[in-house]
């Protein structure tokens, strides 16, 4: 316990040092770390699971879909979500919503492409914008916010636009991170950068319950394969390191940066393979809207 609090110490310290250069990534360096950090672990494939058995529960005989995806970047978790449906031979109209423009450029062409091969089964429509700009007249039968709460600046009005966006009975769901030694560095790096707290799973929890809105939890433990951080020149490990940290690593001088991978290697194992894994953990939550004359009386007067 002593030992973990000194590491956290450490690396809070480092972090919040104003001497420390923190330069935020562009929108491909954003986007090739996301790609690297998904690629070293197996969150995804339990997500996709633990979703389509939501699905399957709430809504096995809906023959369409109308789906939006808030933060839908590249289209990562978007990409076989989408085509495990119409394998199901679902009819779907999606519609994806992110500011940075260069994913929205990628997840458009891949839609592109799909809608050659399913014209009477896929529509789609792609808005490169901030979700508060976001508009839409017609609801949707799914919404997904597949690790974008945390760059909301506030839970309450961007829960209660993503409720009046959801159609009777639709369902909401939620990936976000649990706060773990992980997610230590960008927390500091965040609070720096964007003057803002970052919202994290119990955040979302104890807004649903002070609200008194019905969810449904699941934790997903997974771990991720950091191995690369530690090899000399490699481009995947930078890119891994440089989206963990939400910074350009490159900028930090070496004792920083002999700081930041002590951290981040006490706080792994190392196994017989090479592989290097960290702990990490994800929160789904899924919420169903409720028919309009409950919502009358419970839910939508308490947001």
């Amino acid at each position: 316990m002593i030992m973990d609090s000194l590491e956290k110490s450490a690396i809070a310290n480092l972090l919040s040092d104003a001497k420390l250069k923190l330069v935020k990534l562009d929108e491909q360096e954003y986007m090739e770390g996301q790609i690297a950090f998904r690629s070293q672990q197996n969150e995804q494939e339990m997500m996709l699971e633990a979703t389509f058995q939501t699905i399957k529960k709430y809504k096995s005989s809906q023959e369409n879909y109308s789906i939006l995806s808030i933060g839908c970047g590249s289209g990562l978790f978007e990409k076989p979500f989408l085509t495990e449906l119409l394998e199901l031979n679902k009819s779907i109209h999606f519609v994806g919503v992110d500011s940075n423009k260069l994913e929205c450029v990628k997840i458009k062409e891949w839609c592109q492409e799909l809608s050659k091969f399913k014209v009477d089964k896929f529509r789609y429509q792609i808005h490169p914008v901030e979700f508060e700009k976001f508009e839409s007249s017609p609801t949707f039968d799914i919404i997904l916010l597949i690790h974008s709460f945390y760059y909301f600046s506030e839970i309450e009005s961007s829960f209660q636009k993503i409720y009046e966006l959801l159609g009777e009975e639709g369902i909401v769901i939620i990936a976000i991170a649990v706060k773990t030694e992980l997610k230590e560095p960008s927390y500091y790096v965040n609070q720096r950068l964007d003057q803002k707290q970052t919202v994290w799973s119990h955040d979302l929890y104890q807004f649903f319950s002070e609200h008194h809105i019905s969810f449904h939890k699941e934790v997903i433990n997974s771990s991720v394969n950091i191995a690369q951080y530690f090899q000399k020149d490699s481009q995947l490990g930078r890119h891994l390191l440089d989206f963990i940290v939400s910074a350009k690593t490159r900028y930090f001088s070496p004792s920083q940066l002999k700081v930041l991978l002590d951290y981040l290697s006490s706080n792994s194992k190392e196994l017989e393979d090479g592989k290097i894994m960290i702990p990490s953990s994800v929160s789904l939550y899924y919420f169903q809207k409720k028919k309009e004359e409950e919502v009358k009386e419970g839910t939508r007067e308490k947001l």
